[in-house]
C-alpha cells in the first residue's frame, strides 16, 4: 500500500511540473508573437534617399588644350671638326664646355710646319709654272716671226716663178733655168709648212703652260686653306659643349673636338598622335600656327614659357606614330632652357563654342550623365564628349541650364530619389581643417624640449621627431597643446 501511495504522489507532482512547464513555453512564445506582430503591423517602410552634390549645366566657350611632352633642340649647331692632320699645338682657356664663345675668338691651333713647308713648295712650284707660261708665250712670238718670214719668201719665190714662167714662154731662158725656179717655190712652200707646224705647237705649248699655271694656283691655294686651317676660330657667338681637345694631342682628319651651340636658335620638338594632330590642322590639311606653352622642372614662371608651332616634320620616325611638330620659343624665354630639356607642353587648339565644361567625375560608362527632374529623381543621358581635359571634359548634345551629379557613386541610377545639394549655390561641402603653427618664446622653447628629453617613457625615434619640431621656428599647435597639458600647464 505504501508503494503505490508513494507512486501516485510522483506521478501528481510529476504532472504538476510538466503542467507548469507548458505553461511557460506557451505564455512565452504567445508573447513574443504578439509583440513581433505589433511591431511589424507599426512599422512603416521609407524610401532610401542618397546625397549628392550637383552643378548647373552651363553653356561657355572654352579653348581645348593638347598635353604632350617635348625637348628642346638647338637648330643651329655646329660639330667642331678638323679638316687637317697633325697634333694639337695651342688651345684657348675658353675652350672648353660651358664657355661663351664670340664670332672670331680663337680656339685651337695645331701644328703648321708641315703645311707651311708644303704652301712653300706650291708657292714655288707656281713660279715655276708661271715662268713655263712666259717661255712658251715667248716661243709662239718667234714661231709667228718665221711664220711671217717663210711667207714673204714664198712671196718671192711665186713671183720669181711666174716670171721664168712667162721667160720660158718667149723663149729667153731654158728649161733648166725653169724647173730650178719651179723648185724654189716648192721649198719655199715646204718652208712654210713647218713654220705654220712650229706655231701651232708654240700655241700648243701656251695652252699646256696655262693649264699647268691653273694647277699650280690650286695646289698653292688648297696648302694656303690647309695652313689656315690649322687654327680654328669660332664662326659664331655661342656656348661650348662636348669639348675634347688637349694640348699634344695627335688628330685624325675629321676628329670631332666639341660642339658649338646658338642660344638663341632654340625650338621644341614634341609629338603628337594622329588624333591630336588632326586638332591642329585646317580643312586643308595645313597646320595651324597656334600658341604653345612650355614648363620645365626647376624653371619657374607664372604664366609659363610661350611659342607658336612653326612646322611639321616630313616623315614618321620608324617605331613611332604620330607625326613630329617643330614649336619656336619667344626670344625672351630663349635664355631659361638648354639643349636637351625635358618640357611639359601645352597646346592651344581654336577656341570651342556651345560647349559644356563638366567634371571628370560626372562621367559615367558609354559617356553618359545623371540628371536631376522636379521630382529630385535622377535621369541618365547620353552626351557628345569632344574633350578630355585633365580633370574635365569638354562636351556637347546635352540640355543647358539643368543641374547635373558632379560625382557619379556607384550606388547612383536611373530612378533614384536624392537629396540635392547645390555646387552653384557655394556649398562646397566640408573643408579640411588647416593645421595652426605657433611661435614659441625662447624660455618656453627650453622647457618642453627639456621635459622631452628627461622623459624617459616615450621612445627613443619619438623624442627625436617631437624634438625636431619643437626646435622649429613654427611649431604644430597640437603638439604644443599636447605637451602643456602633459605637463600640467
Amino acid at each position: 500500500m505504501k508503494f503505490y501511495g508513494r507512486a501516485s504522489i510522483f506521478f501528481v507532482l510529476f504532472g504538476l511540473i510538466l503542467i507548469f512547464l507548458g505553461y511557460t513555453v506557451t505564455s512565452f512564445t504567445s508573447s513574443f508573437t504578439e509583440k513581433n506582430k505589433s511591431y511589424s503591423g507599426n512599422r512603416k517602410s521609407a524610401e532610401r534617399e542618397y546625397t549628392v552634390f550637383t552643378d548647373q549645366i552651363k553653356k561657355t566657350e572654352e579653348i581645348p588644350v593638347i598635353y604632350t611632352y617635348g625637348e628642346v633642340k638647338s637648330w643651329r649647331t655646329l660639330e667642331i671638326r678638323t679638316p687637317v692632320v697633325g697634333k694639337i699645338s695651342e688651345v684657348a682657356e675658353i675652350f672648353r664646355d660651358g664657355s661663351p664663345v664670340v664670332k672670331g675668338d680663337f680656339l685651337f691651333s695645331i701644328d703648321d710646319k708641315e703645311y707651311q713647308d708644303n704652301l712653300n713648295i706650291a708657292e714655288t712650284d707656281l713660279r715655276d709654272a708661271e715662268s713655263d707660261l712666259i717661255n712658251a708665250r715667248t716661243l709662239f712670238k718667234l714661231s709667228q716671226m718665221d711664220l711671217e718670214a717663210a711667207e714673204k719668201e714664198k712671196a718671192i719665190r711665186l713671183s720669181s716663178f711666174e716670171r721664168q714662167k712667162k721667160l720660158k714662154e718667149n723663149g729667153v731662158i731654158s728649161e733648166t733655168i725653169f724647173e730650178q725656179a719651179s723648185l724654189a717655190l716648192t721649198n719655199a712652200d715646204r718652208a712654210l709648212i713647218t713654220k705654220q707646224n712650229s706655231q701651232v705647237q708654240a700655241e700648243n705649248k701656251i695652252f699646256k703652260a696655262q693649264v699647268l699655271v691653273e694647277r699650280r694656283k690650286v695646289a698653292y691655294g688648297l696648302a694656303k686653306r690647309q695652313l689656315a686651317d690649322t687654327k680654328f676660330f669660332a664662326p659664331f657667338s655661342g656656348i661650348l659643349d662636348e669639348v675634347n681637345a688637349v694640348s699634344g694631342r695627335l688628330i685624325s682628319l675629321n676628329d670631332r673636338l666639341g660642339t658649338i651651340l646658338d642660344p638663341g636658335a632654340l625650338e621644341v620638338l614634341f609629338s603628337l598622335s594622329d588624333n591630336q594632330y588632326s586638332r591642329i590642322v585646317d580643312g586643308e590639311g595645313n597646320f595651324l600656327k597656334l600658341n604653345v606653352e612650355f614648363s620645365a622642372v626647376g624653371l619657374e614662371k607664372k604664366n609659363g614659357y610661350s611659342g607658336v608651332i612653326e612646322r611639321v616634320g616630313g616623315r614618321v620616325n620608324s617605331g613611332n606614330t604620330g607625326r613630329q611638330v617643330f614649336a619656336s620659343i619667344s626670344v625672351e624665354d630663349a635664355s631659361f632652357f638648354k639643349p636637351g630639356d625635358f618640357l611639359n607642353v601645352k597646346i592651344f587648339e581654336p577656341k570651342l563654342k556651345d560647349v559644356a565644361k563638366l567634371p571628370l567625375s560626372a562621367l559615367g560608362s558609354n559617356n553618359t550623365i545623371l540628371l536631376v527632374n522636379d521630382d529630385l529623381r535622377l535621369e541618365k543621358i547620353k552626351l557628345d564628349v569632344l574633350r578630355f581635359q585633365e580633370n574635365h571634359v569638354l562636351a556637347t548634345n546635352l540640355p543647358f541650364d539643368r543641374n547635373f551629379v558632379t560625382k557619379w557613386s556607384p550606388q547612383l541610377d536611373t530612378g533614384i530619389k536624392v537629396k540635392v545639394v547645390n555646387m552653384s549655390k557655394g556649398n562646397r561641402g566640408v573643408e579640411p581643417a588647416k593645421s595652426e603653427s605657433i611661435k614659441l618664446s625662447k624660455e618656453e622653447r627650453d622647457k618642453l624640449i627639456s621635459a622631452v628629453e628627461n622623459n624617459k617613457w616615450i621612445p627613443k625615434d619619438v623624442k627625436e621627431r617631437i624634438v625636431k619640431q619643437l626646435s622649429q621656428e613654427l611649431v604644430p599647435k597640437k603638439v604644443v597643446d599636447r605637451l602643456r597639458k602633459r605637463m600640467g600647464g
